[in-house]
């Protein structure tokens, strides 16, 4: 069965606030040695909100040259300017990008015409793959099934979705519609529980933020699907089940994750921007029950 986890990578810091370019590379490479099938750059899990553009532009520019098409690479070029998205999506496609990765506007809601207007120019503008960013939790709305079906069906190089919801309701109505119209169309669910009723249901899987954490757990779970081996897809299910608990430690969830990461020793720093709360002992306490019942260390 066709089943893909893409990684949407976190962002490291230095505690003076710049870019840990050296926990970066040794974040991607453990992504890819452990089997990821893609990564993503400048999404949610990235910080990009708190960044800006000089700094987006290294961290697209690094990720580019570290992963060296090892695994497909997505930037996220969202931004409340459509004129900077499009100069950012093609700097980043220019540069060797496989694709990029956008938000509707945010702020204020946008009805179906809007948002079919803002994407219809995006893709016209941007001369390479573009994958549509929902996420009803931070902007405030969801994108219309049938929106996405106009907009693929206008645009070729508008090639798949990440449906960031808690459930599967808006994620099943896009793959039964717009999947039916257009097979190749990618649709991925954005929490890590909903990767095995992605698939099942017919979708391509999920780009989740617990691959950082596990990418092993999260690869392996793939290579069940792909084997058809019943048995370790529950398994997975299960394990990722209970690291879910991980996101109710403290909200926003990022510090938390980011100390989960150092824990492991996969990284050095578990800084975030601005301004994001640091992970506390009692967060540590919780994070380390959670590795150990896992046998994460």
């Amino acid at each position: 069965m066709k089943a893909a986890y893409l990684a949407p990578a976190i962002t490291l810091f230095n505690e003076d606030g710049t870019l840990d370019l050296a926990s970066q590379e040794r974040l991607y490479d453990n992504l890819i040695e452990n089997g990821i099938d893609g990564i993503l750059v400048e999404g949610s899990s990235s910080e990009f909100f708190a960044m800006n553009m000089d700094e987006r532009r290294e961290m697209a520019k690094f990720a580019i040259e570290k992963v060296n098409h090892r695994v497909k690479l997505i930037i996220g070029t969202s931004n409340m300017v459509a004129s900077e998205i499009i100069e950012f999506s093609n700097f980043c496609l220019d540069a060797g990008a496989d694709a990029v990765m956008i938000l509707p506007p945010y702020y204020f809601h946008f009805g179906p015409e809007a948002l079919l207007q803002y994407y219809d120019r995006l893709a016209k503008e941007i001369h390479g793959p573009i994958y549509i960013y929902n996420f009803p939790d931070n902007t405030g709305y969801s994108i219309p099934v049938e929106t996405v079906l106009q907009l693929v069906l206008m645009h070729p190089n508008i090639v798949g979705l990440k449906d960031t919801i808690p459930g599967v309701d808006h994620t099943r109505e896009l793959i039964k519609v717009v999947k039916s119209r257009v097979p190749t169309f990618e649709i991925y669910s954005g929490f890590d529980d909903n990767f095995a009723r992605n698939v099942l249901s017919g979708g391509d899987g999920c780009i989740a933020a617990l691959s950082n954490l596990a990418p092993e757990l999260t690869s392996a779970w793939v290579k069940a699907f792909r084997e058809n081996d019943l048995e370790g897809i529950a398994l997975g299910q299960q394990r990722i089940d209970r690291l879910m608990d991980l996101y109710r430690i403290r909200e926003p969830f990022l510090p938390v994750l980011k100390e989960a990461i150092k824990l492991r020793g996969i990284v050095a720093s578990s800084a975030s921007t601005f301004p994001m709360p640091n992970a506390t002992i009692e967060d540590d306490a919780r994070i380390l029950e959670l590795l150990a019942k896992e046998d994460l260390r």
